[in-house]
This record gives C-alpha cells, structure tokens and sequence, in this order.
C-alpha cells in the first residue's frame, strides 16, 4: 500500500483490521515460483556461502508447475486481489515460464511487482511485457561492494545491472533494495546518490544474519548511528535529490533493535498473503502455515478458521519469533499511518 488518497478497498480493509475481521480479499497475494538462484548473497537464508546448514538439493530443485499457477492466479484475482509479487526462494526469472507468468498476470488486469536479483532479465522486454515495478536486490552503491556482496559475481555485474535498470527510467517503477548489514552500511549515502544517477527509488531494510553470517550483523553502536546521524543525513540528501524513499520507515526498524521504538502493528492478515512455491499458504514471510492451495481454494482459506486464530492471536499480542526480524515492516509502518490519517477523517498524505 502506497501513500496518497486512499481507495475504497484500502479503507476497507483497514476497517477490516479494526473490526478483527478482514472485509475484503488481500491488496497483495505474494506468489514464490522456484528456489533456485544464480547468486549468493552473503547474508541470504537459503544461499550465502557461509550458512551453518545448508540447503538440501530437493529444496533447491522446487518450481510451480505453470497449471497450478494459473489455478491459484485465478483463485487470488477472484478473491479481489489487486497485486501480485513474483519472487521465490531464490531467483524467479530462473524459472523457464517466469514470462507466461507475467503475461498471464497482466491479462487479467492486475499490477506486478517482481522481486528480482536483474541479472538474467531482459529491461527492454518487461517494459514490453507491461510490469508495473521491480524490487531489484542491489546491497550496495559501488561495484566493489556489489562484488563483496554477491560473491559469485564480478564487479563488472554492478556496471551491467545499474545500466539495466536504468534503461527503463519513467517506464517500470524501480525500487533499489538495500539491505544493511556492516558490510554495506558506509555507503547509505552513497546509496541515495546511485537512485539519483538510475532514476529509483531507494528501499532500505535491515540485514537478517542467518546463522553462520553472525559476523556481518550491525552493533548496537552502529545502529544507533546510522539511526541518529546517518539517516538524517540520507532524508536531507534525497530531498535534495527528489529521491524517493522510506527512510523513516528504516529509521523505525533500527529503533526496535535498541529499544527506541515499538513494532508497528500487523496488517498482514487483511493486506498481504503468500503462496509458497510448494502450495502452502503462509501468513507473511514467517512461514506462519494457514492452509494449501492442494486442499482448498484461496478464498477458502483466507477467510477459514486457521487464518483467523493467526490474526487474533496477533490482535492480542502473541507474536511469533520471527516478528523480530518483520519482512513485512514497510507494509505495516505504512499501513499504521494510513490508519492513523483515516481515523483522523484524512485520507491524504
């Protein structure tokens, strides 16, 4: 859910989260269609050289069969679903159907955003094929942190990519997604500089360190650095730049880890759900499991008893463990302040 005035699905379903119950379809039904990937970014869960356990061959061989695809595409569209996010456990454009996928996405009306690496993808091609935006993993703002970053790649994939990306200026909606971890948080200015050269927006997150990558975790030191004297500085910069950005919303996740600020609350249940390449039906990037797409219909098990008792158990502050490390902030910050302006009787920014 972006900024501006809001429709009137979003209010309703922001009155749905008042009313502990969802009264209508997710916004945004999150489709993984493949594990496997190209790249091994230091920090990743499933990929980083350094991961305590790796992940077994199986895993990684996992894809969506183009039939269910179009089954549970249909099912979220006619559950009132308005966007849909193509990703996966590892690269989706690995998958040998990824453009049937989007072309099918887009006949039915409906927005794409892809989560992408844009190594193997073609620009060009997706402007023709109509995507709408690209989250594009980036973790860096120099060719030799992009290296450090994704040790497979040479720098020169740096060079390739930031010309990709900015080919496409004014025709696909890109979002440059840097996650911070001590490997890359120097170059956070560096970072709003480099979406004012590629004409992006710059997405900055903070770096899960998986076990095995401890060493590239942010301390509490830093932290309070880059919330107290380097993001101020950013806002300042992409002001000036006209960059867009959610630096707030960054700064708001740095507070939780140094206890300066609460969690925002969650909205996943009346905003967001995920289709796991396997069929299951996770709540949000948790892997929270509330049904499969193999024994009942979407709009079954958005509305069923199991996804409920996940939202209530949410509403009365039982969170799970893996809310620490919330994939879905962004979501939730904005959401909140959505919320707040509409009780406000503002709809506007």
């Amino acid at each position: 859910m972006k900024g501006g005035s809001l429709s009137p699905r979003q209010k309703a379903r922001l009155q749905g989260y008042l009313a502990h119950r969802p009264g209508q379809g997710p916004e945004t039904v999150h489709i993984d269609i493949i594990n496997a990937c190209n790249l091994n970014c230091v920090t990743c869960w499933n990929y980083a050289p350094g991961l305590a356990a790796s992940k077994p061959a199986a895993w990684k061989s996992q894809r969506m069969d183009a039939a269910v695809f179009a089954r549970v595409l249909a099912e979220v569209a006619g559950a009132g679903t308005e966007r849909i996010i193509l990703s996966g456990g590892g690269e989706p454009f690995v998958h040998p159907r990824m453009l049937d996928f989007i072309a099918a996405v887009k006949d039915r009306g409906l927005t794409l955003t892809i989560i992408s690496n844009g190594t193997l993808c073609d620009f060009a091609q997706l402007v023709d094929l109509r995507v709408d935006q690209m989250l594009i993993n980036m973790s860096s703002a120099s060719a030799a942190t992009y290296a450090a970053y994704h040790p497979n790649q040479p720098e020169e994939t740096f060079h390739q990519l930031s010309k990709g990306v900015a080919s496409v200026r004014g025709r696909i909606a890109i979002n440059l997604v840097q996650v911070i971890n001590a490997l890359n948080a120097h170059e956070i200015l560096a970072m709003i500089d480099l979406a004012a050269r590629l004409g992006t927006r710059a997405s900055f997150k903070l770096g899960d360190t998986p076990p095995g990558t401890e060493s590239l975790a942010l301390d509490p030191a830093r932290r309070h650095a880059l919330r107290d004297e380097v993001i101020p500085q950013a806002i300042h910069r992409a002001k000036e730049l006209g960059v867009k950005h959610n630096l707030p919303a960054f700064a708001d996740q740095l507070g939780q880890h140094i206890g300066k600020s609460e969690p925002p609350p969650c909205f996943a249940g009346y905003l967001y759900s995920r289709v796991y390449v396997d069929g299951r039906v996770f709540f949000c990037c948790e892997h929270i499991e509330v049904g499969h797409i193999h024994e009942a219909p979407f709009g079954e098990i958005w509305t069923s008893a199991a996804y409920d008792a996940v939202r209530q158990r949410l509403h009365q502050g039982q969170v799970y463990p893996g809310c620490a490390r919330c994939g879905k902030h962004d979501m939730n910050f904005t959401a909140a302040c959505q919320l707040a302006k509409l009780q406000t009787g503002r709809s506007g920014p």
